[in-house]
């Protein structure tokens, strides 16, 4: 009798997980990837954004509680603090940033990440030569889908490969 009621509640416990995982949303590899052509679109308006000097296309691309992380500098958390740190350099600078590769791109459901290289120069529009921020630098960007399915940049990390200059 044991053995049976043990029998039963595994096969009650598999019913139901069973049930569950049937239910639960499956994402097809087409979506997937449309995702992932998504996300990479938004790495590539950020970079067309910050050439071109378009600080409005530039935020736009960031979640409205997006958090960037450059180095050397204090995190920024959310829009007003990233405008009030990067529209003083769009109005100063001409950019040249260029993605040089992009290693991955992940999505996990609602969530997204791009892993690549660039390398970032600028120039003062006022003149002056050009000045290389970033030779070789890497960046790890998270993604979240916003409620009318976009997405945008709700974390920004980035640094060097190069290492720091020591005397």
């Amino acid at each position: 009798m044991k053995t049976q009621k043990s029998t039963y509640s595994v096969l009650f416990v598999l019913l139901v997980l069973f049930t569950t995982l049937s239910c639960s949303k499956k994402v097809s590899e087409a979506d997937l990837e449309a995702d992932k052509a998504a996300i990479k679109q938004v790495l590539s308006q950020y970079e067309v954004a910050a050439k071109g000097g378009d600080f409005d296309l530039w935020i736009s691309l960031w979640a409205d509680d997006g958090v960037r992380m450059p180095p050397g500098a204090p995190t920024r958390e959310g829009n007003v603090q990233i405008t009030e740190e990067m529209k003083p350099a769009f109005e100063q600078f001409t950019t040249d940033i260029k993605i040089t590769s992009v290693e991955e791109v992940r999505v996990f459901g609602d969530i997204g990440l791009t892993r690549c290289s660039f390398n970032l120069s600028v120039t003062p529009k006022e003149g002056g030569d050009k000045i290389i921020l970033e030779p070789d630098g890497k960046a790890l960007t998270i993604y979240e889908r916003q409620s009318d399915g976009t997405w945008k940049i709700a974390y920004d990390c980035f640094n060097s490969n190069i290492a720091p200059i020591t005397e």
